[in-house]
């Protein structure tokens, strides 16, 4: 959240120091890409079903997986109004590295990249703050998520692989900042949570969160 609050501040600046405001297109469709970071927040479910699958195999493993990757989206929406609207999107919520130490039968090695995209649909509502040309949004939808795990561990002669997948709908949210730089083309900062990416028996369980900054063109 404090990455997100420097990032509103920073477009709330360039807003301020920009002087006269301009009106928005009267335009409902919209669409756009934003870069960021995802971050899974219990990864440690994802190692621990990791190390189950790998013992029921014969490798008694400690498995440990990266909680930050680069994360992407491509979105689109409909503004119904100045505040109520809808908006769908894809994101590509990162690529997780994963390493394994081995113990038995003989000391080894593992590795493998926990995968991670949604797709999702969610109602927005838009808020003014500065001049018609600065807007702080909500979001709340449904997220299509999905878990593509590939990884392998081996001890001495013996090597377990582990390449589950899981897909799933869940609830997901978001909040973020615009800044309309002219009438067309406006700069979005936002904070995205996805619930329950993965399955707890199966691949394991963690939310992911994914902090981006974006570019948004009014169609």
């Amino acid at each position: 959240m404090k990455k997100l609050r420097c990032m509103a501040a920073i477009l709330l600046v360039i807003a301020c120091a920009t002087g006269t405001a301009h009106s928005a297109e009267e335009t409902p469709w919209y669409g756009g890409i934003s870069l960021g970071h995802g971050e899974a927040k219990r990864t440690g479910s994802w190692a621990e079903q990791a190390d189950l699958t790998y013992r029921g195999q014969g490798v008694t493993s400690l498995t440990t997986i990266s909680t930050g990757s680069s994360a992407w989206k491509m979105f689109g929406g409909y503004q119904v109004d100045e505040t109520f609207g809808v908006e769908a999107s894809y994101a590509r919520l990162g690529k997780f590295n994963g390493s394994s130490r081995v113990t038995a039968p003989a000391a080894g090695t593992g590795s493998g990249k926990w995968e991670a995209d949604a797709f999702s649909v969610a109602a927005t509502g838009t808020m003014p703050i500065h001049e018609n040309r600065v807007a702080a949004f909500g979001k709340l939808g449904l997220a299509y998520t999905n878990l593509s795990i590939s990884a392998t561990a081996t001890g001495g002669a013996t090597t377990a692989a582990y390449a589950p997948s899981n897909s799933r709908i869940n609830p997901m949210l978001g909040i973020g900042i615009r800044f309309d730089m002219t009438k067309k083309i406006g700069l979005r900062a936002e904070f995205e949570h996805y619930n329950n990416v993965g399955e707890g028996g199966k691949t394991g369980q963690s939310s992911v969160e994914m902090l981006s900054i974006g570019m948004q063109y009014r169609l």
